[in-house]
């Protein structure tokens, strides 16, 4: 005769190993985000060159604030500090209401570490020193963004209490919000692009210490992207956030070829930070500056979230889960 062995004790846990090494992937993602905020503060801050490429993007986002400034502006009014923290609670409601404590909570916390990070960071850490191009903000620090921060909270917490299989959409979602956000504030000359990468950066380090912290940890077989699936599933659902990595990949070229032919034009009309050299490069050369920007901005939203969905443990199939049958 034919018995099945299922004691809960002989059933293996495939899915602790792969846990923990998500999180440590996540953690590791973490660190590399947060030193990405500190390289891009020093590159187009704290650095001469950095801060005249920086502000020929700014001068150059005028040419596409007569396309886009009226929705721009829009946005920008629209996802105020208020309206951010209604969608947020919204979202955490929703998980609480799906018996999601523990990713609410992390959540919850990942939104309130990135909002009140940004402040401290712009306020009483990072600075900007004075190389004659800081008139239009008074000398102030303006990194990161305070309002791609918040619009970026609200995205990672949309993916943190996501279920596994609606994580990857979340990403579309969380990372189409993001960078309009980032672009509206670039478009409308409220911040440069070292800002809003900058924000985006630090809010996928939050949201991945909190994967890293366990926000996952409960996430059951039943929820999983492969459980009692076709073979072709898990590939068409996991591709989904592949597919918005691999656009922020190409973004992220196009945005480097663009920063460099910025900095061969910058070198080229002097390398002085001085609004003269801004007024060398021209028309063409500040709207090139103010593409490169764009793209990267849409390259780490892109990336950053994709990268979030990506850290979702593939879990076995109930079927692998379950020894086979053996014969007595």
């Amino acid at each position: 005769m034919t018995t099945s062995n299922l004691r809960p004790e002989s059933i293996p846990d495939n899915n602790r190993r792969p846990g923990k090494r998500y999180q440590l992937l996540a953690g590791l993602l973490a660190v590399s985000c947060a030193l990405g905020v500190a390289a891009v503060w020093w590159l187009s801050v704290a650095h001469p060159t950095g801060q005249t490429m920086e502000q020929a993007a700014f001068a150059g986002s005028l040419i596409g604030a007569h396309f886009v400034s009226d929705h721009a502006r829009s946005l920008l009014h629209l996802v105020s500090l208020p309206a951010a923290v209604g969608l947020v609670l919204v979202v955490l409601i929703g998980a609480l209401w799906r018996g999601s404590r523990r990713r609410a909570l992390w959540a919850a916390g990942a939104v309130v570490a990135i909002n009140v990070s940004t402040q401290v960071l712009k306020y009483m850490i990072l600075w900007r020193p004075d190389h004659g191009l800081s008139q239009r903000f008074g000398g102030m620090n303006t990194l990161p963004s305070g309002h791609t921060a918040v619009a970026a909270s609200a995205a990672v917490a949309l993916i943190l209490v996501a279920r596994p299989r609606w994580r990857p959409a979340a990403a579309w979602a969380g990372a189409l919000l993001a960078a309009a956000m980032g672009y509206s504030t670039l478009v409308c000359q409220w911040h440069r692009p070292g800002d809003v990468i900058a924000a985006l950066l630090l809010a996928t380090a939050w949201g991945a210490l909190a994967i890293a912290g366990g926000a996952w940890a409960d996430d059951s077989p039943a929820d999983s992207v492969e459980v009692d699936e076709p073979e072709d599933a898990p590939a068409g659902r996991l591709s989904a956030a592949a597919i918005l990595g691999g656009l922020g990949i190409l973004a992220g070229a196009a945005a480097l070829a663009l920063e460099v032919l910025n900095w061969r034009g910058v070198v080229a009309a002097g390398g002085l930070s001085t609004p003269a050299t801004i007024q060398a490069l021209g028309r063409t050369g500040t709207f090139i500056a103010y593409a490169a920007g764009s793209a990267g901005t849409v390259a780490v939203a892109c990336t950053g979230m994709a990268a979030l969905a990506l850290l979702t443990p593939r879990a076995h199939r109930l079927g692998d889960a379950l020894p086979s049958r053996v014969a007595h």
